[in-house]
């Protein structure tokens, strides 16, 4: 597979539970001093039925981005004026830092991609993709009536998912992981793909990152 393969099937999953959004783009004067605009990462954070928006880069001073979700996204997007003051201090926690995000793991088999001639199995990626979107809708039904994973899922938070996509040597190093999260209590689906009857990918349930990223620490970003 290619290097972006990561991305790719981050991507994959997100897109099996989508709904609407909006961007708003807003242009404001450049700091006084400024001939041209300058790079710098403007961050606005904006209050919108009591929940923080999603926080998107920008390569030019005096320019935010803002990213609301919602089903009537686009309605109140067109509603936003100055009304919408920055509100930083209800998003940040008492120290000022952002509190650890909620995120979903999904971990592949690396050898699913490489060629047969290296002694792998030479998938194609469509069929590896295949295998972390088995593995990630399988572990979030079986944990639907979990509270964080109904958060992760509901409307305002279904456009701003957060997965992170691992690999592991081959199908021992997963069963072996697997063993291991299913000891410390991290709920999980390990994926056996049929009619091969052999284990391809597993994906937690939805947690708060700092709670199980110990558990991951020795695996590779899948690339």
């Amino acid at each position: 597979p290619s290097v972006a393969i990561r991305l790719m099937i981050a991507r994959a999953v997100h897109a099996l539970g989508p709904t609407s959004f909006a961007l708003h783009c807003r242009l404001t004067p450049a700091p006084s001093g400024h001939q041209q605009p300058t790079k710098r990462l403007v961050k606005v954070f904006a209050a919108e039925g009591g929940k923080k928006s999603k926080v998107l880069k920008s390569k030019w001073c005096g320019i935010e981005h803002r990213r609301f979700v919602s089903h009537s996204a686009r309605a109140r997007v067109q509603k936003m004026g100055d009304a919408d003051a920055p509100a930083t201090a209800a998003a940040s926690s008492g120290n000022g830092e952002q509190a650890s995000p909620t995120v979903q793991y999904v971990v592949l088999r690396k050898d699913l991609g490489v060629p047969e001639a290296e002694g792998g199995l030479g998938w194609p990626l469509g069929s590896i993709v295949a295998q972390a979107c088995h593995a990630s809708t399988a572990a979030m039904w079986l944990a639907r009536d979990d509270a964080t994973t109904q958060t992760y899922c509901s409307p305002e938070n279904i456009d701003n998912m957060h997965k992170v996509v691992l690999q592991v040597k081959g199908e021992t190093q997963l069963k072996n992981l697997s063993a291991k999260l299913t000891e410390a209590g991290v709920a999980h689906k390990l994926w056996t793909e049929q009619p091969e009857n052999f284990a391809t990918c597993l994906a937690t349930k939805p947690y708060v990152k700092e709670e199980v990223a110990q558990y991951f620490k020795k695996c590779n970003l899948a690339k």
